[in-house]
């Protein structure tokens, strides 16, 4: 199996993984699915996992009627208790309530025909044996049956006998004693597992009663009658019993359930991971996300539409800008630079979730179309890692984690750096940050990093493999746009916000005379300028085309429905027809019986051949032949279109003598007669209208 995708150090901390897996967790139903998820990590999940369960999210999405794995209790948690001593009734129930719950998950699977989770829940063996013994020997609540046991059922009558038998001796004196006005109440009490009766101080003799028990005040005695000693023991004996064989009945079910441990266990990990998998589509229909295709580490990334998913569970997707982006087709290493709070930061952590989770086979909001590389390794240094504990200042903290990064990094890494060769002297720090980019790009690394530093905007110019581009700025209202703009350096802005913060004139000129000498920002900002307005050219034209292919596909899907109209009326004339035969019929019969026998010879032969010849032009016409043929063939299992229901129904039985059929729709069954139904197919899904 392929190694997991190898995580530098800190990098989940800096993408903020525990957040991402906080979001994701209520929308998981079992104790066992949250402990997996509590353990989903890249470094965790082998990239043939993560793509069986992409292709599982991806079944699971489309489809419908999903068990519920909801009240789950924890099977792996329960086998290593049967492992310790014997498990109660209601921890066996929960046992074979699991187990049954796994079969239901492979039924579904296999009913709605979904290959890849068919495919996965093959494998583990259901201990079928197992719960059919624990059913049998148990009621829904967790109560031995009297069927797990001979030797318990003989105690638990003879139980019975002995209760009846102190009932009536405790009622003989109840009786007694409440006519001598002795009893403070006339329903007994029960203390210590005994039944007392409630008497006044001295009403009692003592060779009538055992005292228990006295009220605080002393007004009132806990006895219990000698009359009633022997039949109360009795109970005593014969319930200490029937607790014991139950306690035998329990610890023989409890050794089935630990021969069956590895089953079991395997059972409770395909269960954690349905619910992971289907907390997962319940996720991403809340934060718009979706499984991209997973490619291999050394293959292009390419995002389209993606967004960073707290942002989208915080502000929602339409208020989040999407991340189109791509890496290691026409370079390797994207720099981008930009005004702070322009979005630099979110890019990164964009761009690290969706490969995180991606590794984990979980899906990101973004388009299906995305195609995210397995990585072979993650690094990411995002945000401040500075630490008094430590004595690391911005600077330092960024270069140990940069230079961690660097011992790792190799072909198949994506590495994600912030705020690149800040925190120090900048023409120090921008030779540092250089240094750092050709190293990850020697290495063979895909590489995505922000900086501020004007020698590093540059760096990509002339450089094969390396790319600029930066976070849009509306100079008119001195704003972030968050959007990126991929081939495009991006100037800092610095003097536009101090002029709308209102700088004095004299010094901004003098500040925009020292920018022009050093020569930089002016020409990333005019450079700037330039790919912008082609951007938007470009963008123009992507959207003309785009339109000019949605008017093909909407004539195209306006031919289909045409196309499926016409059918249905075929279908709709077609139903008539066979109705109107089934009545014609009728009428027929009933004019041969009313009509006919009132007749001469001649006449009535006449009106007889006349009726013969109205049957047969009824059934010789072609919908009938059709409706013949297919009730012919109608077997248990088919699935029927009934127009009445708009949906398709299973066969149970037919039955061809009383010309009917019985269906089964969804968890009902019903019967109808054969003209209710028809051998015309329902209405194809739209994707598949020609």
């Amino acid at each position: 199996m392929t190694p997991p995708t190898t995580l530098a150090p800190g990098a989940l901390e800096a993408l903020d993984w525990e957040d991402l897996r906080a979001d994701l967790a209520p929308f998981l139903e079992s104790v066992g699915g949250r402990a997996l998820l509590a353990a989903t990590a890249p470094d965790a999940v082998p990239p043939e996992l993560a793509r069986d369960r992409a292709a599982r999210g991806v079944e699971a999405a489309a489809a419908v009627g999903a068990p519920a794995l909801g009240g789950l209790a924890d099977l792996a948690e329960l086998r290593e208790r049967a492992r310790r001593g014997a498990l109660g009734g209601e921890e066996l129930v929960a046992v074979a309530a699991g187990l049954e719950r796994f079969a239901a998950l492979r039924a579904w699977a296999r009913d709605v025909g979904l290959e890849a989770w068919s495919a996965r829940l093959a494998t583990p063996e259901w201990p079928a044996e197992l719960v059919r013994t624990l059913r049998e020997a148990l009621e829904p609540r967790g109560r031995v049956r009297d069927e797990a046991s001979p030797e318990l059922a003989r105690a638990r009558a003879d139980l019975a006998v002995a209760v009846a038998e102190h009932r009536a001796r405790l009622e003989e004196v109840l009786e007694a004693w409440g006519r001598r006005g002795a009893l403070r109440q006339r329903q007994p009490v029960r203390r210590g597992g005994r039944l007392l009766l409630a008497v006044r101080p001295g009403e009692v003799a003592r060779r009538e009663a055992v005292v228990h028990e006295s009220s605080r005040s002393g007004d009132t005695l806990f006895v219990e009658p000698v009359a009633v000693l022997r039949p109360a023991n009795r109970v005593e004996e014969l319930r200490h019993l029937v607790e014991r064989r139950e306690r035998e009945v329990l610890l023989r079910l409890t050794t089935a359930v630990v021969a069956e441990g590895d089953r079991i266990a395997a059972c409770a990990a395909e269960l954690a991971e349905a619910d992971l998998v289907l907390g997962a589509v319940r996720w991403a229909a809340a934060r718009g996300a979706a499984w991209p295709r997973l490619v291999g580490p050394d293959e292009p990334l390419r995002l389209l539409g993606a967004r960073h998913p707290l942002l989208v569970a915080e502000l929602g997707a339409e208020a989040v800008v999407p991340l189109d982006l791509e890496l290691g087709v026409d370079h390797d290493l994207l720099v981008v630079t930009g005004p702070n709070t322009g979005g630099k930061t979110v890019v990164l952590k964009t761009v690290g979730l969706a490969s995180a989770l991606a590794a984990c086979g979980l899906p990101s909001p973004l388009e299906p179309r995305s195609e995210v590389p397995l990585w072979r390794g993650l690094g990411a240094d995002v945000g401040d890692p500075q630490s008094l504990a430590l004595d690391l200042s911005t600077f330092s903290g960024h270069l140990r984690r940069a230079l961690a990064i660097l011992e790792r990094a190799g072909p198949g890494w994506l590495v994600l750096l912030d705020e690149l060769g800040t925190g120090t002297d900048p023409e120090e720090g921008a030779a540092l940050g250089r240094a750092l980019l050709e190293a990850f790009l020697e290495a063979g690394a895909r590489v995505v990093a922000n900086t501020h530093l004007g020698v590093l905007k540059t760096f990509s110019l002339g450089r094969e493999r390396a790319e600029n581009a930066s976070m849009e700025f509306d100079p008119a209202t001195l704003s972030p746009r968050h959007r990126l703009l991929v081939g495009v350096p991006g100037a800092s802005h610095a003097l536009d916000v101090a002029e709308g913060l209102g700088a004095p004139a004299p010094l901004l000129e003098r500040a925009r005379a020292l920018v022009r000498d050093g020569g930089g920002e002016e020409l990333l900002a005019e450079a700037g300028s330039v790919r912008r307005r082609a951007e938007l050219l470009r963008r123009e034209a992507e959207e003309r085309a785009s339109e000019a292919e949605d008017l093909l596909r909407s004539a195209a899907d306006e031919r289909a429905r045409a196309r499926e109209r016409a059918r249905l009326r075929e279908q709709e004339a077609e139903r008539l027809v066979l109705e109107l035969q089934a009545r014609l019929e009728e009428i027929l019969e009933e004019g041969r019986r009313r009509v006919g026998g009132g007749l001469p010879a001649a006449s009535r032969a006449a009106f007889e051949d006349l009726l013969d010849r109205l049957a047969a032009a009824v059934r010789g016409h072609g919908a009938a032949a059709r409706f013949r043929e297919f009730v012919a063939g109608l077997r248990k299992g088919d699935a029927v279109w009934v127009p009445r229901l708009g949906e398709h129904a299973r066969v149970l039985k037919v039955d061809r003598e009383r010309e009917r059929v019985r269906l089964r729709h969804g968890n009902l069954e019903l019967e109808l007669p054969w003209r209710e139904l028809t051998w015309a197919a329902p209405p194809p899904p739209a994707e598949e209208a020609p």
